[in-house]
C-alpha cells in the first residue's frame, strides 16, 4: 500500500446549474488487509427554487445528499494505491479556476508526510471517484450490481448467451457464456468492464422499440438489467465485442 489516507474535496465547476451540481467530501484511509475504510458525503445545493415536478423529470428528489461509511475490500485498496502512485499534484488557487473547471483538494498521507493540491491530470480522479461512489451505493443497496445480457439467436444450431456481472463494491467482473447448452464461467479483469460499457453506451437505445420478454425469435439482443430487450442486430461492432469476450 503506498498511502496511509486520502481527503478529498471537490465540486462541480460553477457553470452547471442545480439540479446537477454536487459537491462532495471523501475521507479514505487503510485498515487491515488492505481493505479500505470510507467516509463519504455528497450535498446537493441550491434545489429550493426547482419544482419537484422539474426536479422528477429530471431523476431526481427534492433531497438526494447521501452519506455513507463503511469498508471496502482490497481491490479498492490496490486500484486507490495504484492511482496514487502516478498522481502529481500541483498548486491549488481558487482564483485561478474559472467557471467550466471543477475544484479538486487532495490530501495525500503517506511515510508520515502529506501532501496536498489538485491532480494534474483529474480525469482519472474523476473516473475512480464515480466508480467509488458506485460501490456505496452498491454497498448500502442503492443500486444493484451491472448486469447484461446478449442473446445470438440468428442460428438455431449455434445460440448463444453472454451475461456479464460486475460488482462495483467487489470490483469485479464475472463472464457466463451459454452455448449448444453448455455453460462456462470467468472471471475478466475490471478494465474489460470500462470497454464494455464503453461501447455498449456509444449507441442510443429506444425504449419504445424494445421487447419487453426474453426473445424467442431470430436476431441478437440485449438486456442492460431492466425489462427491456433492445434488437441490436444492426449493430455489428457490439455483436463482436460480445462474440469474442
Amino acid at each position: 500500500m503506498s498511502f496511509k489516507s486520502l481527503q478529498i474535496r471537490y465540486q462541480t465547476a460553477r457553470s452547471l446549474p442545480a439540479p446537477y451540481s454536487y459537491f462532495y467530501t471523501l475521507s479514505i484511509t487503510t485498515v487491515a488487509a488492505n481493505a479500505i475504510q470510507v467516509d463519504l458525503a455528497i450535498t446537493y445545493p441550491d434545489r429550493d427554487d426547482i419544482d419537484d415536478d422539474e426536479l422528477i423529470a429530471e431523476g431526481y428528489t427534492r433531497d438526494d445528499d447521501y452519506a455513507w461509511s463503511g469498508r471496502l475490500p482490497r481491490a479498492w485498496g490496490e486500484s486507490l494505491a495504484a492511482l496514487v502512485r502516478k498522481t502529481r499534484l500541483q498548486p491549488l488557487n481558487e482564483d485561478e479556476l474559472n467557471e467550466d473547471d471543477d475544484f479538486w483538494d487532495i490530501t495525500i498521507e503517506m511515510d508520515g508526510t502529506k501532501t496536498s493540491g489538485k491532480p494534474a491530470k483529474p480525469d482519472d480522479w474523476q473516473y475512480l471517484m464515480q466508480e467509488l461512489i458506485q460501490a456505496t451505493y452498491e454497498a448500502v443497496g442503492r443500486e444493484r450490481p451491472f448486469e447484461l445480457t446478449y442473446l445470438n439467436l440468428s442460428d438455431p444450431k449455434e445460440e448463444l448467451e453472454v451475461r456479464l456481472t460486475a460488482s462495483f463494491a467487489e470490483r469485479t467482473v464475472t463472464l457466463t457464456t451459454v452455448k449448444n447448452r453448455r455453460e462456462q464461467t470467468k472471471t475478466l479483469a475490471w478494465s474489460t468492464l470500462q470497454h464494455v460499457m464503453s461501447q455498449v453506451y456509444t449507441y442510443d437505445y429506444d425504449p419504445d422499440d424494445a421487447q419487453l420478454k426474453r426473445p424467442r425469435r431470430d436476431g441478437q439482443w440485449l438486456n442492460l438489467g431492466t425489462e427491456e430487450w433492445y434488437d441490436i442486430g444492426n449493430y455489428r461492432a457490439l455483436g463482436k465485442l460480445f462474440r469474442e469476450l
